[in-house]
């Protein structure tokens, strides 16, 4: 995400060390270019937050512009150069559905990658969605964040916290499997014994394969 100059001055000296190195950068940074030169010097991973599927909810609440086109694209670039991409991924955020967390899924089914994760929204102090939550009554104004990776922070009435935590327990089998499997998938959504049973056979196959 560094302007030009200083991404070529980077490649002109880590060029001497080619140390196997990772990369945290945005999909709408990314370019044939780039991604050839980073791959020369050692680059063996990017990670790319692509936090929601749907190209309109991704613009008007999280003001981000990209769309689903250029990220479908830059895995592209990124598979070619000989680059693993990790898609990270977020559902949970103020007033999002069953439906739109599916969007996201969608995109990744559509993505080449070599891993994808999927965190749960937090609303920080000081953010813009902070403020929204607040004001329409999903979490306190003294709210104080837990982990994005257990934790489910707000109070919706269109989708539960138990619904949001089994998405994200399932997200990369949904993301990976086939959809003849995803009434299976979405069975092992549940916490309970025949949900985790579900869970763990199917992590199973997915881990394999």
């Amino acid at each position: 995400a560094i302007n030009d100059e200083e991404f070529d001055r980077f490649i002109d000296i880590y060029s001497e060390f080619k140390l196997p190195f990772w990369v945290q950068s945005r999909a709408e940074t990314i370019t044939e270019y780039k991604a050839e030169k980073l791959k020369k010097v050692g680059c063996h991973r990017i990670s790319i937050g692509i936090e929601h599927g749907n190209d309109e909810f991704r613009k008007a609440v999280l003001k981000k512009k990209y769309n689903n086109d250029q990220v479908i694209k830059i895995s592209k670039i990124l598979a070619n150069a000989g680059i693993p991409l990790t898609v990270n991924n977020m559902i949970g955020f103020p007033d999002e559905t069953r439906k739109l967390i599916f969007d996201t899924i969608e995109l990744n089914r559509q993505l080449v990658f070599d891993t994808t994760n999927c965190a749960v929204f937090t609303p920080f102090h000081g953010t813009h969605l902070h403020k929204v939550c607040v004001e329409k009554g999903y979490i306190s104004n003294d709210y104080t964040p837990g982990s994005m990776n257990v934790d489910v922070a707000l109070n919706m009435p269109n989708i539960s916290k138990e619904e949001i935590k089994g998405l994200r327990r399932t997200f990369a089998l949904y993301a990976r499997m086939p959809k003849k499997v995803w009434p299976k998938i979405q069975r092992a959504e549940k916490y309970d014994e025949e949900g985790s049973r579900m869970f763990s056979e199917l992590r199973k196959i997915y881990l394999e394969k």
